[in-house]
């Protein structure tokens, strides 16, 4: 069951050169518990959605729907069953760590004794107990951060924006925030929204994953069958040296070839549409050329070059 849905949304923004489209007709769903990964380039309107579903901006037309409640029309509802962090490290400057978290979780609507108890739990789970009498400017960059993650995921909400949660973390803290959002998960069944531009945190953490450029759907799938959808490429090693630019040019011609790239004087690696099929037109192909194949070795995209690849046909 999809606990977030977007359809047909568009946000633009007025500047100096006229209307600036940050969202165009965006659509997609979030299900309930799990972590939604939300990609795209610089600009591409990620953090823009987050504030649409978060009721902090309008949307200029399509709807948005919380658990079943429009965020145009019952905003407040909305409000009240999400919890957002920002990029920013916005702390308030008079207020204590212990006073934030607090704080934060008496305006979610914990009573008194309840926002103490999880506060000194979000203390001890976040590791801040020793930062509890500290102030904003006391903290680096990465104890705000932590801050703000230990006062989101403690407010129990049902859906959870991390708006690049684990910018100024050193790799430790990165890891260990990464399994305090898989227990909050496991523990309350809560949806997590997540933008990021670490590819390998996104990997780790998202069930699936949609990537947005120029405000627009360009991709979605779990990580594992973007993989498998853009992912499949092969090295071709020749007991020869090679003429690469004629050889090239030869196999762009073969159907589900999509680029070819030199790695050595004896080697190139080839981008596919399809393995199986892909390769036996390969084959056929650098036989007719007497070209003599020492090895064909299939070849495993990260989720990196999976990214660079969607974006680059974009491009």
């Amino acid at each position: 069951m999809s606990i977030v849905e977007l359809k047909n949304v568009v946000k633009s923004f007025s500047g100096p050169q006229g209307n600036i489209v940050a969202v165009n007709n965006l659509s997609f769903q979030a299900k309930e518990s799990g972590v939604l990964g939300i990609l795209g380039p610089n600009g591409a309107g990620k953090t823009t959605t987050l504030r649409m579903i978060a009721t902090i901006y309008k949307p200029d037309r399509g709807t948005i729907m919380v658990d079943g409640i429009d965020v145009l029309k019952e905003p407040l509802k909305v409000r009240s069953k999400i919890a957002y962090m920002p990029q920013e490290p916005d702390l308030i400057p008079s207020l204590s760590v212990e006073d934030h978290i607090t704080y934060y979780l008496r305006f979610r609507g914990f009573d008194k004794k309840e926002a103490k108890k999880c506060c000194e739990e979000a203390l001890r789970s976040f590791n801040l107990e020793k930062h509890r009498n500290k102030k904003p400017f006391q903290l680096s960059t990465g104890l705000k951060r932590r801050v703000q993650l230990a006062s989101v995921l403690s407010a129990e909400a049902p859906v959870i924006f991390l708006d690049e949660p684990t910018t100024g973390l050193d790799p430790m803290s990165k890891r260990n925030t990464w399994e305090l959002i898989k227990d909050r998960i496991e523990d309350s069944g809560a949806t997590i929204l997540l933008t990021s531009h670490d590819l390998y945190e996104v990997e780790y953490l998202a069930n699936r994953v949609i990537i947005i450029n120029n405000g627009r759907l360009i991709a979605e799938g779990t990580p594992r069958d973007l993989r498998k959808k853009f992912g499949k490429s092969v090295k071709v090693v020749f007991e020869d040296s090679l003429s690469f630019d004629a050889l090239r040019g030869e196999l762009m011609g073969v159907e589900g070839v999509k680029d070819i790239s030199q790695v050595s004087e004896n080697a190139v690696e080839i981008k596919l549409d399809s393995i199986d099929r892909s390769i036996n037109n390969l084959v056929r192909v650098l036989a007719s050329k007497e070209l003599q194949i020492k090895d064909i070795i299939t070849t495993a995209a990260n989720f990196e070059d999976v990214y660079l690849e969607i974006l680059g046909g974009e491009i």
